[in-house]
């Protein structure tokens, strides 16, 4: 892999501008393609094989006319009541019906009983699409409004809720981006002290996440990804492609600074930091790739939209970073009264203040060891209030027509009706009409006598009388934890008695199935990644020590940000400052793919500070010597990438979703706490601690461990010995040496 990447490296900075018109090409080429061919994204929380799922089908199989996406169209009568205006709220849905990609659209006030509230102000029409409400766009949403018009021109309010809320509601997530790129190049040009050096990541990151983004939309034509899936890859696909970038031109200009000249040092960098790139992206895109673990689609596609932008920033650094190397030629170099008085050889590295730092922490490792995770401790604490639900339209924002829809249906109806259950019956074969009346009588008294339940409605027959199906409207919100207790409620305790097949399904009912299959997976997904990961990292280093290592501490940190999450969106501490008012529960998926995505974050940071002890170590063999030329090779990068990732991450707290809110805090609190207590005390108090321990393999394991020399180092340090798996505590010999 040495070799290869240093060839590709060489090649193409030789060739650099060759290579950036063909990246141009690529990217117009397929941000034509996906304008012309890309699908639309929408969420699609079905969890095969759930309760939900097998209800939605017999629903969709026994009751056509109610099939579609639904949606509601709500009034408000500000002055007087709904009847004083009835011909306009008719005239509006009549001409609800009339548009296309409606599959029917029903008056409030032409159903039995109507859909009026106790007072008389707030009426509540459903409406059923053919296609998924939020692929319509501004266009559609404008015909939607000249077609409520009468109602409003009558001086009532029109809301629109449900899937009829997601109209024309595109997310716009310019202002983060653009906040996160400046604030990215101020910290690469004071990092670098060179315009030059600090545009070429942020270049080579904003064409690999257009081109990753474009063939995920491209991909959407053919497959379901959810509405959130670009936000996640741009938020994580910006950050790493940054990262991958800053890590090669920091070796490059190291080496240009050294006199090098600049098409060996892109070779060079290409082949060593480039390798570490690929150990490290590799982790990451096969920690999101192990969403699919979960078995629920949903959660699986938001993974693969990720994995496809982080792979192909990897490929971005490998060819795009050191193309702009070769145009860049010397002038990656820093400011020369910089150059003066900041020499980049590694005996500068040795004694700078980062390595200082380390040997600081090598010389008392115990007390360092302890308070960091002590620190970590206090963090993780939270963890235990987590509490996974579903967020319903109540958490949007006050300016969105889909709240204030959830709001007036909440006034009008109760919480719960925005969210009712839909009980679902399989008649028994055979039985005869009178014993099926009484079987749905009784079952609709049972279901409105249940705690927890405000209304059961009438049972309404299919034509053939064989499949029944009662709404239950819940007494609490769909987000609120009553509302799963009762859904749970309902199909252990309830329906059980009933003698006839029956289901809980509608959305309400979905959500629970959702996050229930995901709770259950989680434990599978966390056994997969680390495995995954610690395969990776033992063939990457050769010591199943600092694979074990990486793993635990990599738990430790992702724990944390779980922690600080909880404290944030639950406990409400410094919520109102990102526009959270209230306490949320925390979506089942987002500390899954957080999972996924921070502990392949982490060994970014772990593989390229390990990677330079690693070096280090092979040169000296001298293990705290090593761990202070490493820190004081990487520290200044690593700290850098860090603000990076953190500052990107934090300014996507100003889209409106709280899901993604709920991820940016998430996973810039992640990075945060890894840069700093992890890789700038746990790491090299650790290592110190372990001394040439570290480095430990079994013999039986090197033998059939591939070989894979990511720094190119090849060599053997000083005093090495694969330690044999026995008892006995290691020595140094000469015997039994292996080559890293």
């Amino acid at each position: 892999m040495h070799a290869f990447l240093g060839n590709l490296g060489r090649s193409c900075a030789r060739h650099g501008w060759a290579v950036v018109i063909a990246w141009l090409i690529v990217v117009a080429g397929l941000a034509g393609l996906r304008a012309g061919f890309g699908g639309d994204f929408y969420n699609n929380y079905t969890v095969p094989g759930s309760q939900s799922s097998q209800g939605l089908n017999v629903l969709q199989k026994e009751f056509p006319s109610h099939g579609g996406y639904a949606g509601q169209i709500v009034f408000h009568a500000k002055k007087g009541t709904i009847d004083d205006q009835s011909s306009a709220v008719n005239e509006a849905m009549k001409n609800v019906a009339a548009l296309p990609d409606i599959v029917a659209a029903t008056s409030p006030l032409s159903t039995s009983p109507p859909q009026v509230s106790k007072d008389g102000t707030i009426a509540n029409g459903s409406v059923s699409f053919s296609v998924v409400p939020a692929s319509l766009g501004s266009d559609y949403l404008a015909k939607l409004d000249s077609a409520v018009e009468p109602a409003r021109s009558a001086g009532l309010q029109v809301e629109y809720g449900g899937g009829a809320g997601q109209i024309g509601q595109q997310t716009d997530d310019k202002s983060s981006e653009i906040i996160g790129l400046s604030c990215a190049l101020l910290l690469l040009l004071f990092m670098f002290m060179s315009i030059w050096a600090a545009v070429i990541p942020l270049v080579s990151a904003l064409f690999s996440v257009l081109t990753g983004l474009s063939l995920v939309g491209l991909l959407a034509a053919a497959t379901n990804f959810p509405t959130t899936a670009p936000t996640v890859a741009t938020l994580l696909g910006l950050g790493v492609a940054i990262d991958y970038g800053l890590f090669l031109v920091a070796r490059h200009r190291e080496h240009v600074d050294q006199g090098m000249d600049p098409i060996d040092s892109a070779a060079d960098a290409t082949s060593t930091s480039g390798g570490a790139v690929v150990v490290a992206g590799g982790t990451v895109v096969v920690a999101i790739l192990g969403l699919y673990v979960s078995g629920v689609p949903f959660v699986g596609a938001m993974g693969a939209a990720s994995a496809i932008v982080v792979a192909v920033a990897i490929l971005a650094a490998l060819t795009l970073t050191p193309a702009f190397m070769g145009v860049a030629g010397q002038n990656v170099r820093a400011f020369k009264r910089y150059r003066a008085t900041h020499p980049m050889d590694e005996a500068a590295h040795e004694h700078s203040a980062f390595a200082r730092w380390g040997k600081m922490v090598s010389n008392r490792p115990w007390p360092w060891a302890v308070g960091s995770f002590l620190v970590l401790c206090v963090l993780i604490v939270p963890v235990f209030s987590l509490r996974l639900g579903q967020l319903d339209a109540g958490t949007n924002p006050t300016d969105q027509t889909s709240r204030r829809a959830y709001d007036l249906v909440s006034k009008g109806f109760g919480p719960g009706a925005n969210g009712p259950l839909a009980v679902v019956v399989s008649l028994p074969k055979g039985s005869s009409s009178d014993s099926n009346k009484t079987l749905l009588s009784n079952l609709q008294s049972t279901l409105s006598k249940t705690p927890g339940v405000a209304s059961a409605s009438a049972p309404d027959l299919n034509s053939s009388g064989t499949t029944a199906s009662i709404t239950v409207v819940p007494k609490t919100s769909p987000q609120d934890a009553a509302t799963t207790d009762l859904v749970d409620h309902l199909r252990d305790d309830v329906l059980p008695s009933v003698d006839a097949t029956t289901y809980v399904a509608g959305t309400t009912a979905g959500y629970v199935d959702f996050t229930e299959r995901t709770a259950q997976r989680m434990p599978w997904l966390i056994l997969a990644v680390v495995a995954l990961s610690f395969v990776l990292l033992t063939v990457a280093f050769r010591s199943v020590v600092i694979a074990t290592k990486a793993g635990v501490l990599n738990l430790i940190s992702v724990g944390a940000a779980y922690g600080v999450m909880v404290a944030v969106f639950q406990w409400q501490w410094g919520s109102e400052l990102i526009g959270i008012h209230e306490s949320l529960p925390i979506p089942a998926f987002v500390p899954m793919l957080m999972f996924a995505i921070v502990f392949g974050l982490s060994m970014d940071y772990e593989v390229f500070l390990i990677s330079r002890v690693h070096e280090a170590w092979v040169r000296t063999g001298d293990s705290h010597r090593s761990v202070a030329i490493g820190i004081g090779g990487t520290a200044r990068v690593i700290t850098t990438a860090a603000a990076i990732m953190v500052v990107v991450f934090t300014s996507f707290v100003l889209d409106d979703d709280p899901t993604v809110k709920m991820l940016a805090i998430g996973m810039a609190v992640a990075v945060l706490i890894d840069a700093s207590v992890i890789r700038m005390i746990f790491v090299p108090a650790v290592m110190s601690l372990l001394d040439e321990r570290a480095w430990w393999m079994p013999r039986w394991l090197d033998r059939i461990t591939p070989h894979i020399d990511i720094e190119g180092t090849g060599g053997t340090p000083a005093a090495l010995e694969v330690i044999d798996a026995d008892p006995a505590p290691p020595s140094v010999t000469d015997e039994g040496k292996m080559p890293l």
